[in-house]
């Protein structure tokens, strides 16, 4: 099967001849920058290419397709415009404000940029929400980033017969979160919602007409479209079940309908930390795939996932990159990567990735160890 093929069946829950591998096709299945020039040394490819970074804000490398192929990777990544909004990719650790009006600065001892300024913090009423200065979902700014796109999706398509993921930029309550401070955010959630609700709004119809855009230009050359969203923490959800329900849900909804109005693509979406008790939701909103499938956070266990879920959903990543990948010898990696084959596998349903981005300190013999074994142990 070609890894456009492999991934299609395994999003339908079709068994193909082995599970798909993806490494570098999204914003969170690929690696940053130092850890890429590592493995690339350990390949020994592409090492007079200097890095492409796919995402300003977190160093992400846009991983390039020769690795990608000595990898047997089946996605690659189509970006669009900027996805932090930035006018480029900062040097030097220069303090950036994006198109929100969201400072960021990467601390001494830091390897990704955080929010060192938050333009609705503070106290604030919804007169404040609708006086902000928001970005213009057709500015120059964002249209410039369309110009050549479908003529880039179209080439991705064409010059391979792998998954092409649209990462598209648009994450509801995250850019809520960043434009209002994290903790005013979740304490507004419980005290403020409507404060809360003001701020999505007015978030989800930039995202909803930018998705409109970008969709009529590529919604027929890809295959996936990648999202993101953290609804979780180590420990559990970030808010109740309820409190999503109430605020975040009914937009999520609308969001996601407008990007598949239209178009067969299936909807990756991105959440860290113990997120089971959105499942449900999730699948309920239009969400097909969920990624990354944290390991290691509570109630995350990827048997009783696949009971539970995996008829519905499919499961993008597994592999353990807190623990194990930057910790572990190749041996423990390879006992992980079977371990979340025996549970993820059957039937299909499942894409077999690293835990989110992996970091700087993860050997690239534990890389290997976990592609070489997806490889032996991944074929049905």
């Amino acid at each position: 099967m070609t890894g456009r093929e492999r991934i299609r069946a395994a999003v339908e829950h079709r068994e193909p001849d082995r599970v798909p591998v993806d490494f570098g096709g999204s914003m969170v299945t690929s690696i940053h920058e130092s850890g890429y020039d590592n493995l690339k040394k350990h390949l020994n490819l592409c090492v007079d290419r200097e890095t492409e970074i796919a995402r300003g804000r977190s160093l992400v490398a846009k991983v390039d397709p020769e690795v990608q192929d000595a990898l047997g990777v089946d996605a690659r990544m189509l970006i669009v415009n900027s996805p932090d909004g930035w006018d480029h990719t900062p040097k030097n650790r220069e303090k950036v404000v994006d198109e929100w009006g969201i400072e960021w600065e990467m601390p001494e001892g830091f390897s990704n940029y955080e929010i060192t300024r938050a333009p609705l913090g503070g106290t604030i009423t919804p007169a404040d929400v609708r006086g902000h200065k928001w970005p213009d979902p057709i500015s120059p700014r964002f249209t410039g980033g369309l110009e050549g796109l479908r003529e880039n999706a179209r080439r991705l398509r064409e010059s391979t017969d792998k998954a092409v993921v649209a990462n598209l930029a648009v994450q509801i309550h995250t850019q809520s979160y960043f434009l209002r401070g994290f903790t005013e955010y979740l304490m507004d959630m419980a005290m403020n919602p409507g404060l809360i609700e003001a701020i999505q709004d007015r978030v989800l119809e930039i995202f909803q007409e930018r998705a409109r855009l970008i969709m009529a230009e590529v919604g027929d050359l890809v295959d996936v479209v990648y999202v993101a969203d953290d609804l979780g923490m180590q420990t559990g959800p970030l808010f109740s079940p309820e409190m999503y329900r109430r605020t975040l849900k009914p937009r999520q909804k609308k969001l996601f309908e407008t990007i598949k109005q239209g178009s067969d693509v299936k909807i990756l979406y991105h959440t860290c930390g113990a997120v089971v008790d959105f499942i449900d939701d999730l699948v309920d909103v239009g969400v097909d795939i969920l990624n990354p499938v944290q390991v290691t956070a509570r109630g995350m266990d990827t048997r009783e996932l696949k009971k539970r879920f995996g008829d519905r959903i499919c499961f993008w990543g597994g592999i353990d990159t807190q623990k194990v990948l930057p910790f572990g010898t190749p041996a423990e990696v390879r006992e992980e990567v079977k371990r979340r084959l025996d549970d993820l596998a059957d039937g299909g349903g499942y894409v077999l990735a690293a835990v989110h981005n992996i970091r700087p300190e993860v050997p690239p013999e534990n890389i290997m160890a976990m592609i070489e074994t997806a490889a032996e142990f991944g074929v049905y």
